[in-house]
């Protein structure tokens, strides 16, 4: 064989195995590093990470000192017990929670009409319209967290806080929670005053009890 025979053999020798390589594909083990190490994104978290897990508000059913309710209403005379306009039931019919209402508040005659009492599932509401401001005594034994609902020692002293239609007063007492609401008529604007935080705390520690089991 000559010598350009010889050059021609090897060049087609050379060609073939090219091709084989190439008939192979990539190489598996750079595929497998590649799989291992996946880019982690906002969007592909790591595998491990776990979701934290909020708990969830639980509402329960306070318990109420009844015999408490019914020592500091029998102390109370009558007259002075804040019904008005309507009657609030005591014994088996009672809310189920002790009653509170205002006493000493001036309610216009054009609008004696519009005081109202309403036993609820829970507790009850009453409502008075006023002169500057109306007054909503809310009060409910349900309780939204961890307060243990046995403990009915566990009064509060009545607490202010201004609203977007204008104050209110939370506290508890006999195991069941109260909230009085201030709602300005005259007053305008993102934070209307029509009732300062001495008042305010004045009514609620005012309240008195009208209506117990």
């Amino acid at each position: 064989m000559n010598t350009s025979s010889t050059l021609a053999l090897v060049a087609v020798l050379a060609f073939a195995l090219t091709g084989c390589d190439r008939l192979k594909g990539p190489d598996p083990a750079s595929d497998t590093a590649v799989a291992a190490a996946p880019a982690t994104t906002a969007d592909n978290p790591p595998a491990d990470r776990e979701t934290p897990v909020r708990p969830e508000a639980v509402a329960s059913t306070a318990t109420i000192d009844w015999e408490a309710a019914r020592r500091d209403m029998a102390s109370v005379p009558s007259d002075d017990r804040g019904a008005g306009a309507f009657q609030v039931q005591s014994g088996a019919e009672a809310a189920p929670v002790p009653v509170l209402l205002p006493t000493g508040i001036v309610v216009p005659q054009s609008a004696e009409d519009g005081v109202k009492f309403q036993p609820m599932s829970d507790g009850y509401f009453a409502a008075y319209p006023g002169i500057d401001y109306n007054i909503v005594v809310n009060g409910t034994n349900e309780i939204v967290g961890a307060r243990d609902t046995a403990d009915t020692s566990g009064d509060t002293e009545p607490t202010f806080e201004a609203t977007a239609s204008g104050a209110q007063v939370a506290f508890s007492r006999y195991g069941a929670d109260y909230l009085i609401e201030f709602e300005c008529k005259n007053s305008s604007g993102e934070a209307p005053t029509c009732i300062g935080e001495d008042e305010a705390l004045e009514i609620a520690r005012k309240l008195v009890i009208a209506g117990t089991r």
